[in-house]
């Protein structure tokens, strides 16, 4: 009888679980469309507005003022393509269908390469600095560590670009990578405007920004897929963030 009674039990608390988990993810998905609708709206302004008035001043526009509009166009397409592909990344990895797949990954030439093609992206004239400290090749194989490379993409280009946009204008942003026994140590830090301490417990939840952000746009999904991409890994991710000044993210990865 008792062991009937605890059989009982147990299921009662996996199907209370289960229904806690479908709720999150009901949310989840609410919270997603609720967010994404009001994503949309600026740039779809953007394109409608540009294309009303080219089609109307057509014939009275300069090429330059028409290309102009144009570029708007093309730059509000991009921005709804990498706010569906942010979306899409976080849906995948929530329902643990994130792709991984490994592979040995020359990671200071990885770094270094990440680093220049943002430096030439970057409009506020940061200073972008790599620096690798003691960081050698995992001493069994003599291989470097196996990563997802379009996951360590995400992961880095999503952490620098944060630190840039966060950052005052002409400062400087590190990347570290170092190594530790048979682990990568990434390191990303910024002199920016730092994350409030009632913000840091819901740091990596989609589409929560800090309170001081201010006009900065953003979508908040960044550090989301950040997390899930470190995860999928199977390791753990630490934001070793100042109320005041400045951000650090540190990854170890094997």
């Amino acid at each position: 009888m008792h062991r009937h009674y605890r059989s009982q039990t147990s299921r009662g608390k996996k199907s209370t679980k289960a229904l806690e988990k479908e709720r999150e993810l009901s949310e989840l998905k609410s919270r997603f469309v609720s967010t994404t609708s009001h994503e949309f709206r600026t740039p779809l302004s953007t394109i409608l507005s540009s294309a009303d008035l080219l089609e109307f001043y057509a014939g009275d526009w300069t090429a330059e003022k028409q290309i102009e509009h144009i570029q708007r166009i093309q730059n509000a397409a991009l921005n709804m393509n990498n706010l569906l592909s942010d979306i899409l990344v976080i849906e995948r990895a929530e329902a643990k269908k994130l792709n991984f797949e490994p592979a040995p990954i020359d990671l200071p030439d990885f770094c270094r390469s990440l680093l220049e093609e943002m430096q030439l992206n970057d409009q506020d004239h940061h200073c972008l600095m790599l620096e690798v400290q003691n960081f050698k090749p995992n001493p069994q194989n003599l291989l470097p560590p196996c990563m997802d490379e379009k996951l360590l993409r995400q992961i880095l280009s999503n952490l620098l670009s944060n630190a840039l946009k966060y950052s005052p204008v002409g400062s400087s942003v590190w990347c570290r990578l170092s190594s530790e026994a048979d682990r990568a140590i990434f390191e990303v830090q910024d002199q920016g405007i730092g994350i409030p301490i009632d913000d840091q417990a819901r740091l990596f939840e989609p589409f929560h920004r800090g309170m001081n952000v201010g006009t900065i746009s953003g979508n908040g999904l960044g550090l989301a897929i950040v997390k899930q991409s470190v995860e999928v890994h199977g390791e753990k991710f630490r934001s070793l963030a100042k109320k005041m000044k400045g951000r650090r993210f540190l990854w170890c990865c094997r």
